[in-house]
């Protein structure tokens, strides 16, 4: 993603640029959300409202515009459908087994799905995958180290948003 954002920035193109400078922007309040809440849900176990939908909605802000400025609207209904789809499924998670995630882990499940989803659904796939095997690697450190148990509560928001960074990064771009 950081090269096809370089592309765009220096397209020559108005329209592309602007696209660029968008994503641009919405990495910057990736990267600037992603630590807040990061250590919030290390600290505290939760993942603050306050920051949860102003990030969402200067995510919609940027990337929808972004997509009609790249003559890419099937981006833009993508990233919808895919913070739809992650957040729905991370809602029937909390409310079947409560102790497994959290709201804020859902909410954030919304927001990663609109960043993932406008590029692909192979990103989409990609970050749950990664967040999954990244909490799980970890969770399985604690308990052969005997620093956790199977009752040892571990946030999940900082590996959601290390997978889904992860899977942005090595994404090439909207597809």
């Amino acid at each position: 993603m950081i090269a096809f954002v370089t592309e765009l920035l220096s397209s020559g193109s108005l329209h592309q640029a602007l696209a660029g400078l968008l994503l641009l922007l919405g990495g910057v309040a990736f990267a600037v959300c992603a630590l807040a809440l990061s250590f919030i849900d290390l600290r505290e176990h939760r993942l603050p409202n306050r920051i949860l939908y102003p990030w969402a909605g200067i995510t919609l802000g940027l990337l929808m515009p972004s997509a009609l400025l790249l003559g890419e609207p099937w981006a833009a209904l993508r990233a919808l459908a895919a913070g739809l789809v992650w957040g729905g499924l991370f809602l029937l998670v909390r409310l079947a087994a409560p102790p497994a995630l959290g709201m804020g882990d859902v909410k954030l499940a919304v927001v990663l799905g609109l960043y993932t989803g406008f590029v692909s659904w192979d990103t989409v796939l990609a970050a749950v995958v990664l967040s999954f095997l990244l909490g799980g690697m970890v969770s399985a450190g604690l308990l052969i180290s005997g620093r956790g148990t199977a009752k040892t509560a571990v946030p999940f928001g900082p590996f959601l948003l290390v997978g889904t960074a992860i899977a942005l990064m090595l994404s090439g771009g909207t597809h």
